[in-house]
């Protein structure tokens, strides 16, 4: 969902028309998300390209390769990046320094380029560490009791982020991807990253409000 407040309350006769429209091709505007996961490869993965294929409801919601299907327009609002990364335990070994594990792995996929390209036009460029999800786990562990080995494990998790719908980048709409024509969103990082956890799914979010005819 976009972070857009309504700027006033509908009338009786808005809501009306909203739910019984006088024509099958008025227009209606929808708060919608698209999405699309894709496996990075631990060790292999360089690049990974989004929205450029259709598939099942878990895997992506587009209903054409690359495009928006016409006569929809789409204003996008937020691009976010979320690393489906599980929770790590590292064996400390006794000491403090621990430089492997899922917050590791997040801080090294983030140190990559992000580029949305619309209609072979370059749209936005910048850090993939820039596009936060504002999703996914929130949660704190601790240990307690006595501890009789010199070994012990710690265990790590993290987000791109806090995980709050309002720690996103924002477009406030700005750009527009209309029907028919091409976009994908491009990751590109300049050398592999071995992941602790190794492969691992990375999911894409593209939010904003999408414009259609009612029938």
């Amino acid at each position: 969902m976009p972070n857009q407040r309504p700027k006033a309350m509908k009338s009786f006769a808005e809501l009306q028309r909203s739910v019984t429209p006088m024509l099958g091709n008025e227009g209606e505007r929808v708060p919608w998300t698209w999405f699309h996961r894709l496996l990075y490869t631990s060790g292999t993965t360089t690049a990974l390209t989004f929205f450029n294929a259709t598939g099942v409801p878990t895997t992506t919601n587009m209903e054409a390769a690359g495009q928006i299907p016409a006569p929809m327009y789409y204003d996008i609002y937020h691009i976010g990046i979320y690393f489906d990364l599980p929770a790590s335990a590292v064996n400390a070994a006794g000491t403090l320094t621990v430089n492997t594990g899922a917050l590791t792995d997040i801080t090294n996929l983030s140190d990559g380029i992000a580029r949305l390209t619309v209609a072979q036009k370059l749209q936005f460029f910048s850090p993939i560490w820039q596009l936060p999800s504002g999703c996914g786990a929130s949660g704190a562990l601790a240990a307690a009791g006595t501890h009789t080995a010199e070994d012990y494990n710690i265990f790590q998790q993290g987000t791109l982020g806090v995980p709050d719908l309002r720690s996103r980048y924002n477009f406030w709409g700005d750009l527009t991807i209309p029907h028919n024509q091409s976009f994908v969103l491009n990751l590109d990082w300049v050398a592999a990253v071995t992941l602790q956890s190794g492969n691992a799914d990375i999911i894409a979010i593209m939010d904003g409000y999408l414009y259609r005819r009612v029938l």
